[in-house]
């Protein structure tokens, strides 16, 4: 020092060799060099979207004013009241000005009959209704734009109340955790048959969650169509279906292997839960969509279709006990809380669905719930062959046969569902 200047030491990095560059700064104009090299391109779109929603290029050149929309999101039927939860889902305010039922005026009432873009209001209207005549209700805006919204089968809206969410949790566990215990039950026979039977029950196994994975697509499609509002339903199927392929898809391995040194793709138990886990997503999107059928009162819930459910829901059972029918080292079976598990995992989410879909969330969100468990199931699957390769199972006729007769028996449960 010698009475000089005292200065901070700094940290000190060899590059290429060269001691004594200094560190900090270095980072500090890289770090800037960076926020700048990310932020320069969403500057530039953010006066872009300005530009063009400031000036509107578009209607400059047209002359024309934005058309009006209006989303029916949700129908409550009481006694001699039907009521609309509506929503103005397009880019230009409007105003709600008449209410036709059947083609007739009729005196309504609304809470705010102004809406901006985005807001949503509730639409009361004094119609003597009759339990299933159909019913097509049109909403006028001050512009004259009709907006029709058609009950095919018109009956009353269960109100949130202990007795109706009772009713609906036995439905559900009717549908879905009972009959899949019921069809996990034929595991004990399962894990007696000879190593050619169990790989036929596992194609089988394949068969189930291939027709599942086909019907959750086709569902979600429908489901998506009855997207009302702010939803976009193709888009809430897409999300549901990549996310849940992507999630389920890094369940990691548990390293285990076969009694050659070959390995597993991943252990029974693992496998029997991932089965459980993508029918439990799709009797979620199965539950949502009854739940709002049931709020709309376009599907009464009768005993042939609870019984159809029920006969569809145990051949899923049959799924999930697959996996745990056999093995190479033939592993004890899993215990009764185990196996409990397994079936609330496949089963409960039905209820979560019949609860939300009946007295909660619009229609358009089984979409979401319907791509989730397509994607899902569909990773599943590919889990399923991975495993069957790893045990050097073949392409038999037996094999074949059973997944052809899987698919045929999903296919008739499904018709006898409804």
């Amino acid at each position: 020092m010698h009475g000089g200047e005292v200065r901070p030491v700094e940290a000190v990095e060899a590059v290429d060799g060269q001691p004594g560059l200094l560190v900090g700064p270095r980072i500090a104009r890289s770090s800037l060099r960076m926020l700048a090299l990310v932020a320069v391109p969403a500057i530039g779109l953010a006066l872009v979207v300005g530009v063009l929603l400031l000036a509107d290029p578009i209607r400059s050149l047209t002359g024309a004013t934005p058309a009006e929309s209006l989303a029916v999101e949700r129908t409550v039927l009481a006694p001699g009241e039907i009521e609309l939860h509506v929503r103005n889902d397009g880019t230009t305010a409007l105003e709600l000005a008449q209410v036709q039922v059947n083609d007739a005026y009729w005196r309504h009432t609304v809470d705010d009959r102004r809406l901006g873009r985005l807001d949503g209001a509730t639409l009361r209207i004094d119609y003597p209704w009759e339990e299933g005549v159909p019913l097509r209700v049109a909403v006028l805006t001050g512009t004259g734009v009709v907006v029709e919204h058609d009950i095919d089968n018109p009956s009353e809206t269960p109100v949130l109340d202990g007795d109706s969410v009772r009713t609906l949790g036995l439905v559900g566990l009717l549908m879905a955790p009972v009959p899949i215990a019921l069809g996990l039950a034929w595991l004990p026979a399962l894990r007696r048959t000879r190593a050619v039977w169990f790989e036929a029950a596992m194609a089988f196994t394949v068969g189930l969650l291939a027709f599942l994975a086909v019907d959750s697509a086709a569902e979600g499609v429908e489901s998506a169509g009855e997207a009302r509002g702010l939803l976009d339903g193709v888009g809430l199927f897409a999300v549901g279906a990549l996310v849940a392929l992507a999630l389920v898809a890094v369940v990691p391995n548990d390293g285990s292997a076969d009694r050659d040194g070959g390995p597993w793709p991943t252990s029974p138990l693992r496998l029997a839960a991932l089965v459980a886990l993508g029918i439990g997503l799709h009797n979620l999107g199965e539950g949502l969509a009854v739940g709002v059928a049931v709020t709309t009162g376009e599907v009464a819930l009768g005993t042939a279709l609870v019984v159809g459910f029920a006969v569809h829901n145990m051949t899923e059972g049959l799924a999930i006990a697959g996996p745990l029918g056999g093995s190479p080292e033939r592993r004890r079976p899993p215990g009764v809380p185990v196996l409990a598990g397994l079936v609330a995992v496949a089963g409960l989410p039905v209820l979560a669905g019949l609860w939300l879909g009946g007295f909660v969330l619009p229609a358009g969100w089984a979409a979401l719930a319907f791509g989730v468990a397509a994607g899902a199931i569909a990773e599943v699957v590919w889990a399923v062959l991975r495993w069957l390769r790893g045990r050097g199972a073949a392409l038999t006729p037996l094999n074949v046969g059973a997944f052809a007769a899987a698919v045929v028996l999903m296919y008739a449960t499904g018709v006898a569902a409804g």
